[in-house]
C-alpha cells in the first residue's frame, strides 16, 4: 500500500514533463531577531552588567571614595618630602658631570670636575641633615603610637587608621578647578587691578574685562604662567590684529592698574590673531647677576657667550664670529654698559683684535689696557679715519688668502691670525670719509672678519640708515624716540611688539630704582626674534680695569703679518702724525667723504662730488638750490664748489692749487692729492 507521499512522488516521476515557464523563486525570510557576531550569551552578559553596576555603586560609595582621596593625599605628601629631600642638588650635579664630560682635555677639566665633587658633598651633607630632622620629629610620634598600640590593641590601631585616612583625605581632597582660560560671553563686567587675580582663571578674567572696557574683541584669553614680576596671559583675538592691542596698550595699563610702561605685548608669528601680553608688576631684572668672570684667552670669537638676560630668565648667549652690530640708546639709555659688556666679552677672546674709536667720549676707558688699538676725542679723526681705513684695506684683502691657508668662504680666526672688532661709538659725529669707510666695511669686512660695532644716541637716515640697510645682523635698542624704531628695526616694527621706545632713560647720576629701564633693550638677531625686553650684565669700572690688566699681561693677539702685507700697510693702528686737524672747514670734510666714497681714486668729476653733496646735505646742496634752468644747474653748482673750497684754503693760510684737471669726454674735475694737502694727509706717490 503506497503512503501519500510515495503516490506522490511516483505521480511525479510517471507523468510528462510540463513546458518549462519562468516562475519567480518563492525565498523563505527569517524573522527571528538578528545576534550580532561575537555577542557575549546572555547568562554571560547579564553577569557582566551586573559587575559593572556593583563596581560603579562601589567606587561612588563614600569610604572607596575617601580611601581615594586619602592616598591621592598621601602621594602629594610624599612627593614634597622627596622634593624637600633632594632640592636642587640632582639637577646641579648633573648639570656639573655634562660639563666636565664636555671640557675633558682642557684647562678647564679639573675646575668642573672640582664644582661636580662640592655638589655631591654638598647634597650628601643636606640628605644627613633632612634624615635627622625627620627622626628627631618622628621616633617620638612612632613610639608612643606603638606604645599606645601595645598597651590598648586593636582599637588604638584603628583609630590611628581613621587619623591618617582623615589626614590623606584632607590633603588629597579635590579642590575648586583653575582652567586657567576663560571664554568671551556677552556679559561683561568691570575691569578690576590685575594684583587682585589669585589664581589663573582670575587672572585671565582680569585681562578680558579690561580688554573688553577698551572695545577689543577676543575670543579666549588664557594665564600661562605667573612670575616674580607679574603675569604672562596669552589673548586669542575674535577680530582685527594685534596692533589694536599694541596701541592701546598704554590705556589698558590703567584698569589693570600697573606701573607705566608695565604691559608688554608680543604678537605670536606662526597665529595671526595671538598675542602674549605680559603684565610687568615689579622689575623683572631686580635679581639679575654682574657680568661672568672671563679669564684672559679663555674664548673665542666663535663662543657663545652670555651678555644679557632676558625678562623670562632666559639667558642671551650670542656667538659674534662674523656679526656686525648696532647699538642705540639715547642719554642714559645705558648704551656705555652695553659697549663695555660686549667689550668685556670679546677681549677675553685669544683670537680678536678689539679697538676703540670714539670721536665724542672716553669709550671703553675701563678696558684701554686690553684693546688693540684707541683714538677717542673730537681732535682724533684723522686718527680714526687711519684706522678704518687700514681695516678696510685689510678686509680686501684677506679673501686673497683663503686658498693658501685652506679656507672655505671666511676667514678663521685664531691667536696667530685674529679677527678685527672695531667699536665706534657716537657714530653720527664721524667725518663723512670715516662714516664712508664704516659702510664700506660693513659691506665687505663679514667673511675676513674684520666688524664693527657701531653706537649713537640716535638713529638718523642721514648717518645710520644706509649702513643698517643689509649689513648689520645685531641691533640692540635701548631707550629711544618712536621714529629711532622704525629705523633700526623697519616700518611696522611698532606694531609688533618692538617698543624701545617706551623705555625709561636714567636721569643725572642715578643709582637703585632711579636707574629706572637704563641698560635694558630690546634684540634683534644672534637668535632673539622675540620683542622682549633684555637687561645687560654690568661691569663696574674697577673690575673692568683689574680684567684689563690681566689680559693684557698674559698677551694679547696683534693682526697677522700676512694681513698687512695683502693690505700694503706696515702696522696696524695710528700715529701721532695721522691726528687731523680738528678746525677744517665742513665742506673740505664733505669733499673728501666724496673721495672716500668712491675709494680714493686720484680724479674725481666734478659730477661725482656734487651728486654727493646733494644726497649728504640736501639743504645745501640739493639741485633746487640752484634754480630750475636746464644747462645751468651743474654749471652754478660747480661755481660755487670751487668759491667755498678757496674760502676755504683762504681762511687756514694755506697755498694750495684748487684748479679742476679735465678727464675723459672733456669733463672736468679735482685732484685728491690737493684735497689731501688741506686736511693734512700723505700725499700719494702717482697723484
Amino acid at each position: 500500500m503506497a503512503s501519500p507521499t510515495t503516490a506522490r512522488k511516483d505521480a511525479a516521476v510517471s507523468q510528462p514533463h510540463p513546458k518549462a515557464t519562468a516562475v519567480p523563486v518563492e525565498q523563505q525570510v527569517d524573522k527571528r531577531p538578528a545576534t550580532p557576531p561575537h555577542q557575549l550569551p546572555i547568562w554571560l552578559h547579564s553577569k557582566t552588567a551586573r559587575a559593572r553596576r556593583l563596581a560603579l555603586a562601589v567606587s561612588h560609595h563614600p569610604g572607596v571614595v575617601w580611601i581615594g582621596w586619602s592616598a591621592r593625599g598621601w602621594w602629594h605628601i610624599a612627593r614634597i618630602e622627596k622634593g624637600k629631600l633632594q632640592g636642587n642638588f640632582p639637577h646641579m650635579i648633573s648639570t656639573a658631570a655634562k660639563r666636565v664630560a664636555s671640557l675633558e682635555d682642557t684647562p678647564q677639566h679639573v675646575q668642573a670636575l672640582s664644582m661636580q665633587e662640592r655638589f655631591e658633598a654638598k647634597y650628601a651633607v643636606h640628605k644627613r641633615k633632612f634624615w635627622i630632622k625627620r627622626a628627631v620629629a618622628g621616633v617620638p610620634v612612632a613610639g608612643a603610637g606603638l606604645y599606645g598600640m601595645a598597651e590598648a590593641g586593636v582599637w588604638v590601631s584603628a583609630l590611628y587608621a581613621m587619623a591618617a585616612i582623615t589626614y590623606g583625605v584632607w590633603r588629597g581632597r579635590p579642590r575648586g578647578a583653575d582652567p586657567g582660560k576663560v571664554q568671551v560671553h556677552a556679559a561683561d563686567g568691570d575691569p578690576y587691578p590685575i594684583a587682585d587675580a589669585r589664581n589663573r582663571t582670575e587672572a585671565a578674567d582680569c585681562v578680558r574685562r579690561a580688554l573688553a572696557s577698551e572695545g577689543i574683541s577676543v575670543a579666549s584669553v588664557e594665564a600661562n604662567r605667573h612670575h616674580a614680576w607679574g603675569w604672562e596671559i596669552t589673548v586669542q583675538l575674535a577680530k582685527g590684529k594685534p596692533a589694536d592691542i599694541v596701541t592701546k596698550a598704554p590705556d589698558l595699563e590703567t584698569p589693570l592698574d600697573l606701573p607705566e610702561n608695565g604691559l608688554h605685548c608680543q604678537p605670536v608669528r606662526k597665529s595671526r590673531g595671538r598675542v602674549i601680553l605680559r603684565l610687568v608688576e615689579s622689575d623683572p631684572f631686580e635679581r639679575i647677576p654682574a657680568a661672568p668672570e672671563r679669564k684672559p684667552n679663555s674664548r673665542r670669537l666663535k663662543d657663545r657667550q652670555l651678555v644679557a638676560y632676558r625678562m623670562d630668565g632666559q639667558k642671551f648667549e650670542p656667538s659674534l664670529l662674523g656679526v656686525h652690530v648696532i647699538v642705540i640708546a639715547g642719554s642714559g639709555g645705558g648704551k656705555s654698559v652695553i659697549l663695555r659688556t660686549l667689550a668685556d666679552s670679546l677681549t677675553a677672546c685669544s683670537d680678536v683684535v678689539v679697538g676703540d674709536l670714539d670721536p665724542g667720549g672716553n669709550g671703553l676707558a675701563p678696558l684701554a689696557e686690553a684693546l688693540g688699538v684707541r683714538a677717542i676725542g673730537d681732535d682724533n679723526m684723522g686718527q680714526i679715519e687711519k684706522i678704518l681705513e687700514q681695516a678696510l684695506k685689510i678686509a680686501k684683502a684677506r679673501p686673497l688668502l683663503f686658498a693658501k691657508h685652506g679656507m672655505q668662504e671666511n676667514w678663521e680666526p685664531s691667536p696667530n691670525q685674529p679677527a678685527i672688532v672695531l667699536f665706534i661709538d657716537e657714530y653720527p659725529q664721524l667725518s663723512d670719509r670715516a662714516k664712508e669707510l664704516a659702510v664700506k666695511i660693513l659691506q665687505t669686512g663679514r667673511k675676513s672678519r674684520v666688524q664693527l660695532v657701531l653706537a649713537a644716541q640716535e638713529a638718523t637716515k642721514d648717518s645710520i640708515g644706509a649702513a643698517i640697510a643689509d649689513s648689520i645682523a645685531l641691533r640692540i635698542v635701548g631707550p629711544c624716540r618712536r621714529q629711532d624704531v622704525v629705523q633700526v628695526f623697519g616700518g611696522g616694527a611698532g606694531d609688533q611688539g618692538w617698543r624701545p621706545d617706551r623705555l625709561d632713560p636714567a636721569e643725572g647720576n642715578a643709582e637703585g630704582d632711579d636707574l629706572r629701564d637704563a641698560s635694558q633693550a630690546y634684540i634683534r638677531g644672534c637668535g632673539s626674534r622675540e620683542p622682549m625686553k633684555f637687561k645687560f650684565v654690568f661691569l663696574e669700572d674697577k673690575e673692568g680695569r683689574r680684567r684689563s690688566k690681566e689680559r693684557a699681561a698674559a698677551g694679547r693677539p696683534e693682526v697677522d703679518a700676512e694681513s698687512l702685507a695683502a693690505a700694503k700697510i706696515d702696522r696696524f693702528g695710528a700715529t701721532e702724525a695721522d691726528r687731523l686737524r680738528s678746525d677744517l672747514p665742513k665742506i673740505v670734510m664733505m669733499v673728501r667723504g666724496a673721495f672716500a666714497a668712491a675709494d680714493d681714486p686720484s680724479f674725481l668729476y666734478t659730477a661725482q662730488i656734487l651728486e654727493y653733496l646733494a644726497r649728504h646735505d640736501p639743504n645745501a646742496w640739493g639741485t633746487d638750490r640752484f634754480g630750475d634752468e636746464e644747462g645751468k644747474v651743474h654749471l652754478l653748482a660747480a661755481r660755487r664748489l670751487m668759491a667755498e673750497l678757496k674760502l676755504a684754503v683762504d681762511g687756514l693760510d694755506l697755498t694750495v692749487d684748487l684748479s679742476t684737471v679735465q678727464g675723459a669726454g672733456g669733463t672736468r674735475g679735482y685732484r685728491l692729492n690737493s684735497i689731501k694737502q688741506i686736511t693734512g694727509e700723505p700725499l700719494d706717490g702717482a697723484a
